[in-house]
């Protein structure tokens, strides 16, 4: 079978660029496919890389945890990408390309994927990597007794052979069409087994402040509320493509405008999640690059369909009317988003257009008064601490308030919002930001509506349940014609649009800012990559 048949798609022209020498002192913000783009692909490494230098990325919030087993925000996967490896990854073009394996194979009907493995890779602790590392990972990572956050994204495993030091397969429980879009994830990433077998021994053992990995820079330090440390690795198995930093230095800032303040300094090198208006604001900056491009995120409201209030379709179709995308798109996003017309981004294969929910107020009143809520509600709307999702929470809250329904926003710590919501205990409305990090549509689609995807510790957190989602969702999954699945996957997202388990936003697009001091910084699946970043 084609080894990239599921992923290569005209639709698929993901956010991606090598940040070297696009400019933006002319107000032009370079998009995925403009000319910055094209001048900063083809400019040049100088001849000299200062091996000294550190780098320091500005993040709009803490770590989760810097174990890709543990970790789900797409916050922590800019630091954890430049520690962990897995057998296959997505490239800047969206094509899927071997990493810690040689090649792969998956069967005809879709139920085994065979890896051959590269040999003489060490990880930071200098312990080697082989087909035994493999097993133990994943038998590890997918048992749920362990606790593990992406436990759920690893069951569709049954069982993982190691066939010998350097090949391994994996026996999915059905036939499973997106399993090597599932296995080039970041979170399918391996760890030292001499760090897992301390965890075995000892349950105590914190894995999420001690990462070994196999990538170009180690972990150094963790400091709580301040930063995340990285430094480079001198035994990097990839010879052709060494670290070219001596650190790589991660500071939490939560504060939109602190972040934009430390760039414009220099305190900080990097920031990810550029506010909107400063993006287009620091275009004639002569020290800053600015990137945006389109992404794999969705922006939503979810609400929790258990409880009585939203349990008719018609309150949750009514509260899609209430908002109008297009002001908050403006106001918020400063113009850098897209209308949802799906619950997954256009750039996700298996995407199809569907009916959105236009702006009516009187027809969102309409169908509250036939659901019985003429006089509205109350309702409790969490959403993340920082500046960009408080401001999104706020505008909601304002807009809701014009067909009565009254919104009292709590702000928590992104850490803390995803345990709550993981625990499945005292939700009513949250805000969420989901990233298809496979870039295909299970991903997007399975972990948010299927009905055995509920909490706790899953992340339906509505606890949206509908068999005829699931039917299509499980076909889709198991269908090895891709026309099939993507017809599939085509009915599924007119059900999920009109049952309305979320109030659909907006896609965001990626907005990135770096010194320009600072060269060869990719952007791959909404992610930040510093794998060949140098500072000069």
């Amino acid at each position: 079978m084609r080894k990239t048949a599921l992923l290569t798609a005209a639709s698929l022209l993901l956010a991606a660029a090598i940040l070297s020498g696009c400019t933006s002192n002319s107000g032009h913000i370079p998009t995925t496919n403009g000319p910055g783009l094209e001048q900063a692909q083809q400019q040049k490494q100088p001849a000299k890389v200062e091996r000294n230098g550190e780098l320091t990325v500005a993040l709009e919030a803490e770590a989760t945890s810097l174990d890709p087993w543990n970790s789900t925000d797409s916050n922590t996967l800019h630091i954890l990408s430049t520690m962990f490896e897995g057998l296959l990854m997505l490239d800047e073009n969206g094509e899927v390309v071997p990493v810690l394996a040689t090649d792969y194979k998956l069967s005809s009907d879709a139920t085994s994927l065979t890896f051959h493995l590269r040999k003489g890779i060490l990880f930071h602790d200098g312990t080697p990597f082989d087909a035994d590392v493999v097993k133990k990972n994943l038998d590890y990572v997918r048992n749920r007794d362990n606790g593990m956050a992406r436990a759920s994204f690893f069951g569709f495993i049954k069982e993982v052979h190691a066939v010998d030091p350097y090949t391994i397969t994996i026996v999915a429980n059905e036939s499973n069409s997106a399993m090597v879009a599932y296995m080039a994830h970041p979170s399918a990433s391996f760890k030292s087994t001499k760090e897992l077998q301390k965890k075995i021994d000892d349950p105590k053992y914190n894995l999420d402040r001690n990462p070994v990995g196999t990538d170009p820079y180690h972990f150094r330090e963790w400091k709580n509320g301040q930063y995340v440390k990285v430094a480079a690795f001198d035994e990097y198995w990839d010879k052709a493509k060494p670290a070219k930093l001596a650190a790589i230095e991660f500071k939490p800032v939560t504060e939109a405008s602190t972040r934009v303040n430390m760039l414009k300094a220099g305190e900080v090198d990097i920031v990810s999640s550029l506010p909107t208006l400063d993006a287009r604001n620091m275009g004639t900056d002569p020290n800053v690059d600015v990137y945006s491009g389109p992404s794999l995120n969705m922006l939503y409201v979810g609400m929790n369909t258990k409880l009585d209030k939203y349990k008719d379709k018609r309150v949750r179709q009514a509260m899609n009317y209430a908002i109008n995308k297009e002001q908050l798109i403006s106001q918020v996003a400063d113009g850098f988003g897209t209308v949802a017309d799906s619950p997954l981004s256009p750039l996700i294969k298996g995407y199809s257009k569907q009916h959105n929910y236009a702006y009516n107020v009187e027809k969102a009143k309409q169908l509250l008064k036939e659901a019985g809520h003429q006089e509205g509600f109350a309702a409790t709307l969490w959403t993340r601490n920082s500046t960009e999702f408080v401001a999104i929470a706020e505008n909601i809250k304002m807009q809701l308030q014009n067909v009565g329904i009254k919104v009292e926003v709590q702000a928590y710590e992104s850490g803390t919002l995803f345990e709550k919501l993981d625990a499945g205990d005292g939700a009513d409305l949250y805000i969420g930001r989901w990233g298809t990090g496979t870039a295909e549509a299970d991903w997007g689609l399975q972990p948010n509506f299927a009905s055995d995807r509920i909490p706790p510790n899953y992340n339906n957190s509505g606890f949206f349940q509908n068999q005829q989602v699931d039917q299509l969702l499980n076909d889709a999954l198991k269908a090895t014609d891709n026309n099939m699945a993507q017809q599939k996957y085509d009915e599924a997202q007119k059900v999920i649009m009109e049952e309305a388990p979320w109030i659909f936003l907006y896609v965001p697009d990626v907005v990135i800012a770096k010194r320009k001091n600072v060269s060869d910084v990719g952007v791959t699946l909404d992610t930040i990559r510093l794998h060949a970043a140098y500072k000069q």
